[in-house]
């Protein structure tokens, strides 16, 4: 209780994420196991799952029916339901009076942004094939974000994928083939753009996917876009 009250105290630093949105919870069929982070998920703490805020994200989650308020941490991914925005833990969705409802609908503000940005992209050992003729480079002046929407071992499942996905208007889709198995990914998504993205996935019905940091610099961009470019330390 001191920690959270500490954790208030960051009130004057809020910034609004986004409003009018669902949250649910999840509790004892997932205390104890791993979480996203690495860390042992405890319905007890005040913890929440997120799809692509960075872990140790803390963020103060009102709900709309009853005014009460609560502050998480970021520490999984989730929710995996189409048309819900955060998971929280059992702890928080007490404090929230959505126990008996499940769900709840909510205002989401930053307190404080997290660091650790979870999963990278391992590049090491993995070969990137463009879906397209053309590839938008981005600016390397803010975090890159790959989107992964499947991974598959074989190769013409994975083109499936991709051309429904490129039939919905999505750019910026490649192959990323490793040990045999190729994801595909809508790679190079700027942080700015990630949340919008991501909302527009879940619009067309793409509600499985693992957002991944980009490291800066590890790809050696090249004109052949159309044959495979050997991703780089």
């Amino acid at each position: 209780m001191t920690a959270m009250m500490a954790i208030a105290s960051f009130a004057s630093a809020e910034e609004l994420y986004k409003t009018n949105v669902i949250a649910s919870y999840y509790g004892e069929e997932l205390n104890g196991n791993k979480t996203a982070s690495g860390e042992l998920f405890n319905m007890n703490d005040y913890t929440a799952a997120h799809n692509t805020l960075p872990f140790n994200t803390l963020v103060k989650v009102t709900s709309l029916s009853t005014s009460k308020s609560v502050v998480v941490r970021i520490n999984d991914r989730g929710p995996r339901i189409a048309g819900r925005e955060i998971d929280v833990s059992k702890a928080a969705a007490s404090d929230l009076g959505m126990l008996t409802a499940g769900t709840a609908r909510v205002t989401m503000e930053i307190i404080q942004w997290g660091t650790n940005n979870g999963p990278t992209t391992d590049v090491s050992g993995v070969v990137e094939t463009p879906y397209e003729q053309e590839v938008k480079v981005l600016d390397s002046g803010e975090k890159h974000y790959d989107i992964q929407l499947g991974a598959y071992s074989d190769f013409s499942n994975a083109k499936i994928l991709a051309d429904k996905i490129n039939s919905q208007g999505f750019k910026n889709i490649a192959y990323q083939s490793e040990d045999g198995i190729t994801r595909v990914v809508i790679r190079d998504v700027a942080a700015s753009d990630l949340d919008f993205t991501v909302d527009a996935l879940r619009q067309h019905g793409f509600d499985h996917y693992l957002v991944r940091q980009r490291k800066l610099g590890a790809v050696r961009e090249t004109n052949a876009v159309t044959t495979n470019s050997t991703l780089e330390k």
